[in-house]
């Protein structure tokens, strides 16, 4: 059992749930996007035997695929995987059987950006300008909503993850990761002005590990494990940062080590964050989510996101505020 004292939290210790090495339950975990920094949790517990120590033998699936992770989690491809809660949330109401167990990224590092030559400094200067956001992404909605505006005061175009839409003018802002399509754009010698969501009161949690339904109802124990070692893993790269972020390479060679570095230092403060545990979930912070998505209109006004997760597997502070 390993403790982490950060940011003046102390983190109660991970108990794992061993059992025989001969006797390993497999288990694939699908990542949310290519291998990175952004996974070194994951990487740490495979590479220093949490996941062993667990029982379990894990196979680790990079987001390259093109199907659409969570329905082919719901249909049994996967027993986990790392996904946005608003497209969990979505596809939860559209009847895939899967359940958020942990949430990896305390805050969604997801932000608006744009050329600094753009003069887009607020929220409201996205009037009538073209930007790029996915269609289950709330954030661009909850947010112009704080400042008196709709979505359909903006143009959105087709979603892309091609910046050089945004360095040629075909958009003027775009939604995207501040630990990477910002890092991304800077790196390419671009000025960037960067909109943060969370100072208009828009917060949300990022990488959330998902499970199938069936699997949380079935063997419990077994997703606890899974739960233990991977947060045993994060504690490893908060105590091992530079070492975390070269695990990367392990799974893709081809990857810059400085810039995995860059990747991971960018990470770690939206992974723990607040008064919340590692890992750690509240009723209040998935209710305030979902009523977000159904002011935006993507879930349904009847919607119950109590089904969509579950504080069976961490331990959060349970309380009233996000």
């Amino acid at each position: 059992m390993r403790r982490l004292i950060l940011l003046g939290l102390v983190m109660a210790p991970i108990v794992v749930f061993a059992r025989p090495v001969a006797g390993l339950d497999s288990v694939r975990i699908h990542l949310k996007w290519l291998h990175s920094a952004q996974f070194a949790g994951l990487y740490a517990a495979e590479a220093n035997g949490f996941f062993e120590e667990a029982g379990l033998d894990v196979e680790l699936i990079d987001g390259a695929a093109s199907e659409d992770v969570l329905v082919a989690l719901g249909d049994g491809a996967y027993e986990f995987a790392l996904a946005d809660p608003s497209r969990h949330l979505a596809l939860v109401q559209a009847g895939v059987p899967s359940v958020a167990v942990a949430a990896i990224f305390q805050i969604d590092p997801v932000v608006i950006f744009s050329l600094s030559e753009s003069g887009i400094r607020r929220p409201e200067d996205l009037l009538d300008k073209r930007v790029m956001s996915f269609p289950t992404s709330y954030v661009i909605p909850a947010m112009l909503a704080r400042v008196g505006l709709t979505v359909g005061d903006v143009q959105f175009g087709p979603p892309s993850y091609d910046l050089g839409e945004l360095y040629s003018g075909a958009y003027d802002a775009w939604s995207g990761y501040l630990t990477n399509e910002v890092r991304r754009a800077r790196a390419d010698g671009h000025d960037i002005t960067v909109i943060y969501p969370t100072d208009y009161g828009v917060h949300a949690y990022g990488d959330v590990l998902i499970a199938r339904r069936d699997l949380v109802e079935a063997d419990a124990e077994l997703v606890q494990r899974v739960v233990a070692a991977l947060l045993d893993g994060w504690i490893w790269v908060f105590e091992h940062p530079d070492e975390g972020a070269m695990m990367a390479l392990q799974w893709d060679p081809s990857l810059d080590p400085a810039e995995q570095r860059e990747i991971l230092t960018l990470c770690l403060p939206f992974i723990h964050a607040g008064d919340v545990g590692l890992g750690g979930m509240t009723v209040a912070q998935w209710s305030a989510m979902a009523e977000m998505m159904r002011h935006a209109g993507i879930l349904d006004p009847s919607f119950d996101e109590g089904a969509a997760y579950t504080l069976e597997f961490v331990d959060p502070v349970q309380d009233e505020g996000p």
